[in-house]
This record gives C-alpha cells, structure tokens and sequence, in this order.
C-alpha cells in the first residue's frame, strides 16, 4: 500500500484496547482482542504496524495479516469493510501491537480486521476529543 500525502497523528495514544465478544449459541467466530498504541511518525515515514508481543494462545500470521490490513486501510481511509468507515482524511501513524488474543474455533480473519479499524477510530476519537482511550467493547459483524 502506498502512502499519500497525508499527515502525520498529532500525538499519541497508548493503550486502545479492542474486545469482540464471542456470539453465545451461534456459530460466528466473532471473538478477538487487540491493544494498541499508536505513535506519530517523522514527515516522509509511512504508516506502520509492529507486533510487539507474543499472540495467545500462539501467533498468526493469518490474523496479523488480517489487523495490519483493517488498521492501515482504516489510517488510510480506503475503507476496511468495517462498518461507517471514518471519513476523514488518511493519516500516518506508527501502530505497536501490545496484546493479541484469539480462538481455535471462535475466531477468524475478519474480525481481525475489523478490530483492526475500530482500534484506529477510536486512537482518532481520542486525538479529536483530547481524551484517553476507552475499551472498545463490541461483536464484530462478519457480514456487511
């Protein structure tokens, strides 16, 4: 993915914290958890995503692909499938991925995509609304 010109994120949020619950009694594999910090980059660095943990129960690389793809669409603004896309304009930011979490049967690459962009609405809510981050508490759709 190329970078436009874009700016860069005015300051950081450490500590986004994003929950997809499991769907109790359907099939869904709608569970997920991700915490994320975000950092501004210098003028001319692209966008970003560094894993700096270790997945629970082990990684995968599936549903790392599947956050890095939903967090930098999202910074982006290319849309990320996920719903109401921000509508702003792309933004440029250093992403570390501090904890990731997911299941055998109860998870798949959608929902980390997804929780991939909600991670990165809600670092934007928090730059807009002068505010820390709050838990993004939510059942990703898996549909559109």
């Amino acid at each position: 993915m190329t970078d436009t010109p874009t700016a860069a994120l005015p300051r950081a949020v450490r500590g986004v914290r994003v929950h997809s619950r499991q769907t109790i009694g359907a099939c869904a594999p709608t569970y997920g958890r991700v915490e994320l910090d975000f950092e501004p980059v210098p003028a001319g660095v692209s966008s970003s995503v560094e894993f700096t943990c270790t997945a629970e129960p082990e990684p995968s690389p599936e549903y790392e692909r599947a956050l890095i793809q939903g967090v930098l669409r999202e910074l982006a603004a290319a849309g990320s499938g996920a719903p109401d896309p921000h509508p702003g304009a792309p933004v440029r930011a250093r992403v570390l991925v501090r904890a990731m979490s997911w299941h055998w049967v109860d998870s798949c690459e959608t929902t980390f995509t997804r929780l991939g962009a909600l991670a990165v609405r809600e670092a934007l809510s928090c730059v807009a609304e002068d505010r820390e981050p709050r838990l993004v508490d939510t059942r990703a759709r898996l549909t559109s």
